[in-house]
């Protein structure tokens, strides 16, 4: 699994959106690299019952572009529409009203804001780039573009927000977490990822602290633990390559995973896919980190970007902190004694001073 660096970006029309008598924001990121690159712009509006996204720009293939619209500035509070999909390659223009989420009303002269992000079709949570548009809700009148523009309820596109991960692929054509929800950074109380119960308990996702939506939740020792890690391509030639040359040195507070099993290359989503599974079983109480690193013996390209030595990307490193806790019905448990616990994150226990 990867993860894209932020591209820098220039938002035009930024201190415009900060005064009242501004109707709506435009954004215009403007990426560092040359080549070919994605480009957006977005132009956002509020109404009293729904928003209007325009859009326009050139994205490349494997690609989409994915917003979701909040009642507060800088994209805060509970969202008004759920997370909508734009799949397009090449130049591409796109504006659609979306009726706000019931009992949602943005009221007159307040702001709503929307965020932005181009990431890969296959995986939202690799993001290439993300800004914030907002509006002055001003009657949702002014300069709203003519032409087609289309008129929807907000069913949203069955994909996660993007700022705060996705719903990752697991092995056997399962999903991670299938009943945990993108959460909105900021909410009144706690939060349900806090305290919740994965549908897949004791599947644990080896970066689990770089994805929002692969928490592994409350995991208790009587559950049987298995941690995956996985890698997808465009095409299978592309995956090859990476098997070929793609080195990995996972391990658990210290200790490396053995056996680990490798899946044949499947196709999901448009993507190859290949997933490492290393079966755990019963964990004693206490703290767990994952311990992830993946190196190339020579360059590689999975279709989107260049991994390996002389590249941008030459290394992919990430962790996972999770506890483990003893089951609720204080049942007999058997543990298979691969692991030992600690008390606190492997990495790091030292503060600097």
């Amino acid at each position: 699994m990867k993860i894209k660096r932020l591209a820098v970006l220039l938002l035009i029309g930024v201190l415009l959106a900060l005064t009242a008598a501004v109707s709506a924001q435009d954004a215009t990121p403007v990426p560092t690299s040359t080549g070919p690159s994605n480009a957006v712009q977005a132009r956002f509006y509020a109404c009293s019952d729904s928003v209007i996204m325009t859009l326009n720009g050139l994205l490349l293939n494997g690609y989409s572009v994915f917003w979701q619209a909040f009642p507060g500035s800088g994209a805060t509070g509970t969202p008004l529409t759920s997370v909508r999909q734009v799949d397009a390659s090449g130049d591409f223009t796109y504006a659609e009203r979306v009726a706000n989420n019931a009992g949602a009303v943005t009221a007159d002269g307040a702001t709503a804001s929307a965020k932005v992000s181009v990431a890969r079709t296959g995986n939202p949570a690799a993001v290439d780039f993300e800004f914030i548009v907002s509006d002055v809700n001003d009657g949702c009148s002014g300069s709203i573009p003519t032409g087609t523009i289309t008129t929807s309820g907000d069913g949203g596109s069955g994909t996660s927000s993007s700022s705060a991960g996705t719903n990752l692929a697991a092995p056997g054509g399962a999903t991670l977490n299938p009943n945990l929800s993108a959460e909105p950074e900021v909410m009144i109380g706690a939060r349900p990822s806090d305290n919740f119960r994965s549908e897949t308990p004791g599947l644990i996702f080896a970066e689990c602290d770089a994805f929002a939506l692969a928490l592994p939740g409350i995991v208790y020792d009587n559950d049987n633990v298995t941690v995956y890690w996985s890698w997808f391509t465009k095409t299978r030639e592309q995956m090859d390559q990476h098997l070929a040359n793609g080195n990995y040195a996972v391990k658990m507070n210290g200790a490396y995973f053995n056996p680990v099993q490798r899946s044949e290359p499947e196709q999901r989503g448009g993507n190859w896919w290949v997933f490492y599974t290393a079966p755990v079983g019963n964990l004693r109480p206490g703290h767990y980190e994952v311990d992830y690193q993946l190196t190339w013996n020579a360059a590689v390209n999975d279709g989107f970007d260049d991994f390996g030595p002389g590249t941008d990307n030459p290394i992919e490193a990430n962790t996972c902190n999770f506890n483990v806790r003893r089951n609720p019905d204080n049942g007999p448990v058997s543990y298979t004694g691969m692991f030992n616990p600690t008390n606190y994150p492997v990495h790091n226990i030292t503060p600097d001073y």
